[in-house]
């Protein structure tokens, strides 16, 4: 039996203990993205007041150069890692020496690719070429760490990778601030991140069990092993890495500055989503490694449950930023971005696929599917460097978003595709139509309403109606997530006697 044919009332979770941990999970892991970032951005101000405008584009050149070619290093290992280390922990002391082992190996190859890139091919400044060099040396040690946090969220001890995360952040911005502030040096000012990677990666090797700590004999073949494993893994990360940046930069190249800003401004919303989706997907990916070895080609199994849970909460955020996308960019932004409403207008009704696709990405991976993955997103990429090069030149930042609007829905179909007939894990037919149904009632709701926030707040309810009318959330789990969301009742001592 196929998931589309799966028991309409199917439970997606039937416990609330699995739900309070996997709402635990993705708490820890929203923290450990946003409280690095929150304590950093003081010390980015403060860098870019006292180094100055010149000097601080400087430091925007090294840090993107620096980004993109640390995809080098990192290749992806980390869902692998999770994956492997959430299944068989008893392998976890191996698993991460093959897995320290093969990212030395990259991280040197990165930097020397860094080096040579950015002073001989790029002729780069030397204080550029210091600043990503330092940079660097951070994503390096930043790739072992991001090994032992594969252990943590494996295990679903994800707070201590909050912890390392928050360390990371103060030390970075605590540093960083001091040290330009003393200087006034760019490069002293790249100095942070170095010790901020350093700290985390101390903070987790000090929190890791002691069997662990040790040095693990690892051979040749066990590293060639992780290396076969991770290639379909390496292919599919850099492949969606360029995916998601090309249109900015073929933006960049056929039209004016001003173009990329409005994309840029409406762009934001979904690099939002984008990362809370990979927050709520990281939050049950250990459960869905260990739950996919058992699964089979066929039946229902947790892996299509959130499939449909990802989706059905997707749409009604799409909605919302449809049906606010001017007010809500004249909020943000002012009446100078107005052109991007147009432009958010389109990527809002990408959303619900761009985050369905990411999920696609984890449930295939832990299925051993990846290969798969790769190549439905190298086609996603070819129709969107297509589109773009069509319609950049004529419509701008209108085009780069249409480029992905349609690139994006392409890549969803092949992907709930493959989810249906080598995962078993695609939605079943009566939450697609109820998806469908969401959809029409927001464009109805645009077309009648203005666009504020009382017409969000009447889709909203609507699609609460058309939720439970529909029963695609089943009574039953209705009330495990009520019993999971409601506060823990103190246990009482026994009386005496």
């Amino acid at each position: 039996m196929s998931a589309t044919e799966a028991p309409a009332a199917a439970p997606r979770f039937t416990q609330a203990a699995g739900v309070r941990r996997v709402l635990a999970n993705a708490l820890s892991l929203l923290l450990a993205y946003a409280l690095p970032r929150l304590a950093i951005i003081g010390s980015i101000v403060v860098a870019a007041r006292v180094l100055g405008a010149d000097a601080f584009g400087a430091y925007s050149t090294a840090a993107a150069f620096a980004v993109v070619v640390s995809v080098l290093a990192t290749l992806g290992m980390t869902p692998l890692l999770i994956r492997d280390i959430a299944r068989a922990p008893e392998h976890a002391l191996a698993l991460l020496g093959a897995a320290h082992r093969v990212k030395t190996g990259t991280n040197a190859a990165m930097l020397v690719v860094l080096l040579v890139v950015a002073r001989w091919v790029l002729d780069y400044p030397a204080p550029v070429v210091a600043a990503a060099a330092l940079l660097g040396i951070a994503y390096a040690i930043g790739a072992y760490v991001e090994n032992l946090s594969a252990y943590f969220q494996a295990v679903e001890r994800m707070h201590v990778w909050t912890q390392a995360s928050a360390v990371y952040g103060l030390v970075t911005g605590v540093a960083g601030l001091a040290l330009v502030w003393a200087t006034a040096s760019l490069t002293w000012f790249c100095v942070a991140p170095v010790a901020g990677q350093l700290a985390a990666l101390g903070w987790l090797l000090k929190r890791l069990p002691a069997p662990l700590r040790r040095p693990a004999t690892v051979g040749a073949g066990e590293c060639r092993r992780l290396m076969r494993a991770l290639a379909p893994f390496a292919i599919a990360f850099i492949t969606l890495t360029i995916y998601y940046k090309v249109d900015v930069l073929l933006l960049a190249r056929w039209r004016p500055a001003a173009d990329v800003g409005i994309y840029a401004a409406a762009y934001k919303f979904v690099d939002i989503v984008q990362a809370l989706a990979i927050v709520a997907v990281g939050a049950v990916y250990p459960r869905l490694s260990r739950a996919a070895r058992a699964a089979g080609t066929g039946g229902w199994w947790v892996g299509a449950g959130v499939t449909e849970l990802m989706l059905l909460a997707a749409v009604p955020v799409a909605g919302v930023l449809w049906l606010l996308r001017a007010p809500l960019l004249g909020w943000l932004y002012g009446d100078a971005y107005a052109a991007a409403a147009p432009v958010l207008g389109l990527l809002a009704p990408a959303l619900p696929a761009l985050a369905v696709n990411i999920l696609a990405g984890y449930v295939l991976g832990a299925m051993e599917k990846m290969t798969l993955v790769a190549g439905a997103y190298a086609g996603a990429l070819a129709v969107n460097v297509a589109l773009n090069t069509l319609w950049v030149p004529v419509y701008g930042a209108r085009g780069s978003a249409g480029a992905m609007l349609v690139s994006e829905l392409v890549l969803g179909v092949v992907l709930l595709g493959l989810l249906h007939w080598r995962a078993a894990a695609a939605p079943r037919l009566r939450t697609a139509a109820t998806v469908v149904g969401a959809c029409a009632v927001c464009g109805a709701v645009g077309a009648l309403i203005a666009p504020d926030v009382g017409a969000a707040l009447i889709f909203l309810a609507a699609v609460a109606l058309l939720y439970a009318g529909s029963g695609v959330i089943p009574a039953s789990e209705r009330a495990v997530w009520r019993q999971a969301l409601r506060p823990p009742r103190p246990v009482r001592a026994a009386e005496p006697g």
